[in-house]
């Protein structure tokens, strides 16, 4: 990341994330094309250091678990697929620091305890050997890097086109299961509707559920997205 900066003149007070901060660098500096180049340089490293990313997206919008309890549900997801990520390595979970005070901080890592100390209902706790921590984002460029790859996803997902370009070489980031696939692995959506999803942003024809050891073809007919994303009107007759 030092040899990053130094060959694009950014300084180390610029942080490296999805969505810049007020005003942003990259804008200033007026230079077509010099923030994309950036982002995929970043995911570039992260590969060729041998990095694995696992993203989970929850869409509020189509599930009655809200605020706390849907913020417990992505964590214990994130959680029992980084596990998988380690393969029998040992590791800790780093977050940026949230928002609000030191007592909300530990409020926040408090609701965490129970995941890393008893681990899941499929995933022992083993494999993260402490508590939650947390950083400030600014002072770690892992973090920024974790940002965004996550951005990025979420923006793909969402049909952002800037997300969607990053999606080839973000696939070459993603954790993959045994079967070699990304779906519900280095990329996980909920709710489960969304399945088709992971066709039209992966690019892939098969989901694989791993803890019943069989893949499936995609598009599911019995989930929206059928036939397309959902950001474009469907032909006249097709039914998404």
């Amino acid at each position: 990341m030092k040899a990053l900066r130094t060959e694009h003149g950014i300084p180390a007070n610029v942080e490296f994330k999805w969505s810049m901060p007020t005003p942003n660098y990259f804008k200033q500096r007026n230079e077509a094309g010099l923030q994309d180049l950036v982002r995929r340089r970043m995911i570039e490293l992260a590969i060729q250091h041998e990095a694995s990313a696992v993203v989970v997206v929850w869409d509020l919008g189509r599930t009655t678990l809200q605020d706390e309890k849907a913020e417990a549900k992505v964590l214990e997801y994130l959680y029992e697929r980084i596990t998988g990520a380690l393969r029998n390595e040992l590791g800790v979970l780093v977050f940026d620091k949230p928002g609000g005070g030191h007592q909300q901080e530990d409020t926040w890592i408090a609701r965490t305890l129970s995941m890393t100390n008893y681990g899941t209902s499929y995933v022992k706790p083993d494999a993260i050997v402490l508590p939650v921590l947390t950083a400030p984002s600014h002072h770690h460029e892992h973090l920024q890097l974790a940002d965004l790859v996550t951005g990025a996803t979420v923006a793909a997902v969402a049909g952002n086109r800037y997300g969607m370009e990053l999606i080839p070489i973000l696939r070459g980031l993603f954790h993959r299961n045994y079967y070699g696939t990304i779906g519900g692995t280095g990329l996980k959506l909920f709710p489960d509707e969304l399945t088709n999803l992971y066709l039209h942003v992966l690019g892939e024809d098969t989901f694989t559920k791993v803890m019943q050891a069989a893949g499936y073809p995609l598009p599911f007919h019995h989930y929206p997205y059928t036939s397309d994303d959902g950001l474009n009107p469907p032909a006249a007759g097709v039914t998404a």
